[in-house]
């Protein structure tokens, strides 16, 4: 267990290093988690990889010498949100072990249901890199085996008194009788002086308990491939059919994964997406006297813009070749690192289609900006995102030709409000904008 925690220790500490790698602002839309939005969230993994017996009939304290066992095994996973999940994992594999001139061989197959836990999603709410998870796993399950118990050197099947009235320190074990033979699974009593004869009875199950790590590199949106050191831990002391044992027998099965994501391939999963932090931002606003007066003040310019949007300002820009009359001119404005249309910007574009509308000759240039928070390369690709946010309203909701508009997408260029230079903190608002102009060849 100390190990345990030594080694969670250590990843946390490689998790935040990476933290202050991780540039939440260059973030795409599709790598941030948002409630309501709808994610991949099922996968299957496929693997396989060495199974180590820790019971009492060993000859090891670590790793065998030989006789290595393997196990294939297959999961079904639910994701339910960046950092918590749950699987359902089959494996199978042989057993074997020797000690004090015994050995014991079987086979066995498990069925587990673990939770899941991507620990760096705690540590810098997202995947490390953009690449690996690292998580924690934790379940209970059953496993059903048959194993049976030979002397070492003649390969005959062992009888309890064999064992237990042969050797100083052994007593009896409950409910066995001297002539018993030391196996499950298998009919163990026979007429006295037959031969032992194999014949299948019911396996024997026990309750386990699996817990371990594991990590997971992402190659693409449709495959994972990975690792996992998963230790089992039995309630009982019995697969070794070695009915006196000290401690609880258990089992460690270290894998290579391959995982595919269900789902539609121009989506992430839900294990792959990063901490929404404009929910934070959200909260702090709450009880932040500033952004009250901010939510003032863009009332005021949002109204100032409709009133704007009926006027006729006789001024021209000339750019290039094309010349700029706004006859007609409306903002509308967006969230901290949001592209979606508010309520009140439906409002103000509802009147600017309605002017387009009437007269069929306008043509619109739809400009965009965003504040200085965030890389460039991100906030003009943010921008672009708001202008197509309005352009989609025009088109797909008053029905105006596509034709009819340009867009212009300049990031944090042209800035109204220079925050950097204006105390406290400027007027962020203003420049997270989409601006309309009627443009006049």
């Amino acid at each position: 267990m100390n190990k345990l925690i030594i080694l969670l220790s250590t990843i946390l500490l490689v998790c935040n290093w990476t933290m202050a790698q991780t540039n939440a602002g260059q973030l795409s839309e599709e790598q941030i988690f948002r409630r309501g939005n709808k994610y991949n969230t099922w996968s299957v993994t496929i693997g396989g990889g060495p199974v180590i017996y820790y019971v009492d009939v060993i000859d090891y304290t670590a790793m065998p010498s030989g006789n290595w066992k393997f196990a294939p095994t297959i999961m079904i996973s639910k994701q339910f949100n960046r950092p918590w999940g749950i699987d359902l994992q089959w494996m199978m594999a042989d057993m074997y072990g020797e000690k004090n001139g015994r050995y014991f061989e079987g086979d066995f197959y498990d069925v587990t249901i673990n939770g899941t836990l991507n620990v760096n999603q705690l540590a810098i709410f997202g995947p490390i890199g953009d690449r690996w998870n690292i998580y924690a796993k934790l379940g209970i399950g059953l496993t059903y085996f048959r194993s049976k118990q030979f002397d070492l050197e003649t390969n005959e099947i062992l009888q309890v008194q064999d064992v237990y009235e042969s050797i100083d320190g052994y007593p009896s074990p409950h409910g066995w009788l001297p002539t018993d033979y030391l196996v499950y699974g298998y009919e163990r009593r026979f007429p006295e002086n037959e031969p032992y004869q194999e014949i299948e009875t019911a396996r024997r199950n026990e309750v386990l308990i699996p817990f371990g790590l594991g990590v997971k590199y992402r190659i693409s949106k449709s495959f994972d491939v990975g690792t996992e050191i998963m230790m089992r831990h039995m309630n009982a002391d019995n697969l070794d059919v070695n009915l006196s044992g000290a401690d609880n027998d258990g089992y460690m099965f270290t894998s290579l994964n391959l995982t595919y994501k269900i789902g539609k391939k121009n989506k992430r999963h839900a294990a792959w997406t990063y901490k929404d932090f404009n929910i934070n931002y959200k909260r702090q606003r709450k009880d932040d006297p500033m952004a009250h007066k901010l939510d003032s003040l863009k009332q005021q310019i949002e109204y100032m813009a409709l009133l704007d949007s009926t006027s006729i300002d006789t001024s021209t820009i000339v750019t290039e070749s094309v010349e700029y009359k706004e006859t007609m001119s409306a903002s509308v404005f967006f969230d901290y690192d949001k592209s979606e249309i508010t309520q009140d910007a439906h409002m103000t574009l509802a009147k600017a289609a309605y002017v387009m509308g009437k007269d069929k000759s306008l043509r619109v240039k739809i400009v965009g900006y965003c504040d200085e928070r965030g890389s460039y390369d991100y906030n003009i690709k943010l921008s672009q995102r708001r202008c197509n946010a309005v352009l989609k309203v025009f088109v797909d909701e008053y029905e105006i030709d596509r034709n009819r508009f340009e867009i212009d997408y300049k990031g944090e260029a042209e800035l109204l409000s220079d925050t950097q230079k204006l105390a406290p903190r400027g007027l962020h608002l203003v420049n997270r904008r989409v601006d309309l102009f009627v443009i006049v060849e």
